[in-house]
């Protein structure tokens, strides 16, 4: 962050390799933003659709709102409710899961039902979070410490306004200290004349408690001559479900879809 995106990709492409393209990832989540429904309503219409009204912090300009500043949205979701935080695309935003389609699909004002939607409230999938399409995606205290305040962008709150050096491939096999996150790191440090620190987990000796019931496992190694080494990690007490925020929007900046925990954290 310290280095300009210009200067970055100059030397990156003088001394480690061509760089095939360099991909915004901010775009992808132009628009979206924080928001509360303050009012949720059976649509007189539709049994399955409700008509919200949402804060957004009055940040998002050009849209029709009531005499509170509040805006109309028809959301179909069984999860919405009054009062939770939710994240708002309005019109004129590209739905994200579609961005990189042929077509985007960019919303606009429509009416459902009798009804005027401006946008939608978004699930998981719709953010290209996951593939969770159940409900709206929910911001609460699980996620966050502080609650975001509507009208906080997307891209601010989980850190999607990154950036993917897309580099040729022969600049990773012949050097074996670029294999990994660390060495690319300690080498973009070594070019912009830059002291690298390795994190404190990198360097910390990793010290597994004793287990309270050691669990068995037998394991047979009948190809040795090809695989010197095997190894294996017995854990209990593991609960598969969905993976915090935090790690879903790690994984959409490197153009990946959370599954679950157990695989997003491999």
């Amino acid at each position: 962050s310290s280095i300009s995106l210009e200067d970055l990709t100059k030397r990156v492409g003088a001394q480690l390799g061509a760089i095939e393209d360099v991909i915004k990832m901010a775009p992808k989540w132009q628009g979206a933003v924080v928001a509360k429904v303050i009012k949720c309503d059976q649509h007189p219409n539709a049994d399955k659709l409700h008509v919200c009204l949402v804060d957004d912090g009055g940040v998002t300009k050009n849209i029709e709102r009531n005499n509170d500043g509040f805006v109309t949205v028809v959301c179909g979701a069984p999860n919405v409710h009054d009062g939770m935080l939710v994240v708002w695309l309005p019109p004129g935003a590209t739905v994200p899961a579609t961005f990189s389609d042929k077509e985007p699909f960019v919303l606009s004002p429509k009416e459902l039902r009798g009804i005027l939607s401006n946008g939608m409230l978004a699930s998981p999938s719709e953010l290209g979070l996951s593939n969770d399409h159940d409900g709206i995606l929910e911001l609460t205290n699980k996620d966050f410490a502080n609650l975001p305040a509507p009208g906080t962008p997307l891209v601010d709150l989980l850190g999607l306004n990154d950036v993917i050096l897309d580099l040729e491939n022969k600049m990773f096999t012949h050097r074996p200290d670029c294999f990994g996150h660390i060495g690319v790191a300690r080498e973009f440090a070594g070019i912009c004349g830059q002291e690298f620190k390795s994190p404190e987990w990198y360097l910390n000796k990793v010290i597994l408690p004793e287990p309270k019931d050691v669990l068995e496992l037998n394991i047979q190694n009948q190809a040795i001559e090809v695989v010197s080494r095997f190894m294996m990690q017995a854990i209990s007490n593991v609960q598969v479900g969905p993976s915090p925020l935090w790690l879903q929007a790690f994984l959409a900046r490197i153009g990946q879809k959370s599954v679950n925990n157990i695989v997003d954290i491999t």
